[in-house]
């Protein structure tokens, strides 16, 4: 499953860090009446996801701070988005382990609990293209408050407004990554109660950030595919 990206908040994982399988599906809720007379009425009440469960390996040099920000993110509870192939999902953290072997060497089990999946409604729904993209702009708007990023204006009409989109969202990604970067290093080079307190909050703000970034990026890039084979 090497060859397959799969990214969990703003980590996109790579080599050893790719789970060789990744489970999905879950179970339908029902309501079952027991009838007189032995029969029973059925109720299906809406899907169950069950929990997401892998485990991977982190190397090279940032590996403790890709498994930092993970546990981090545990922590907070922060919904982040979870994308690898065709799937997409936003998800809680609800467990996260890791052993630290090496610098460079951190084997690491993690459990995603789904809050959503926003492809499911296409699997029962046919819509259109058009219908697909404004879907999707609507959802990453939601996303907007705090990241800087505005989609105001932007429609499924004009693939130069998605490039000049998708380029502040990139930008934005990286700055925020570096402000992470630059938090987790604070943390863990000073020993001033003050300084450390300082860079924890920085590096919540910053993971919430990118969490929404990553997040609306994955809706604008599918809306801008979607655009593509909209128009004439």
């Amino acid at each position: 499953m090497c060859a397959v990206s799969v990214t969990i908040g703003s980590i996109t994982l790579g080599d050893f860090e790719v789970p060789e399988e990744i489970n999905f599906g879950g179970r339908q809720r029902l309501i079952i009446q027991h009838l007189i007379g032995g029969g029973r009425a059925i109720s299906a009440v809406g899907a169950d996801d069950a929990d997401i469960v892998f485990s991977g390996i982190f190397t090279g040099a940032d590996a403790v701070d890709r498994a930092q920000f993970l546990d981090l993110s545990r922590a907070l509870g922060d919904v982040i988005p979870f994308v690898w192939d065709k799937f997409f999902y936003l998800v809680i953290i609800s467990e996260f382990s890791a052993e630290y072997r090496q610098p460079n060497l951190i084997p690491f089990t993690i459990k995603l609990s789904v809050v959503s999946d926003p492809t499911a409604i296409f699997a029962t729904t046919a819509v259109s293209l058009v219908s697909l993209v404004d879907s999707d702009l609507a959802v990453a708007g939601e996303f907007c408050g705090g990241t800087g990023v505005s989609l105001a204006g932007l429609s499924g009409t004009s693939d130069v407004e998605f490039l000049s989109v998708q380029s502040l969202i990139s930008a934005s990604i990286l700055q925020f990554g570096s402000a992470l970067d630059e938090s987790l290093s604070r943390v863990a080079n000073t020993n001033d109660p003050g300084i450390g307190g300082g860079a924890i909050l920085q590096m919540a703000d910053s993971s919430g950030r990118l969490a929404a970034l990553t997040a609306m990026n994955g809706y604008v890039n599918r809306a801008a595919k979607n655009m593509a084979g909209a128009l004439p």
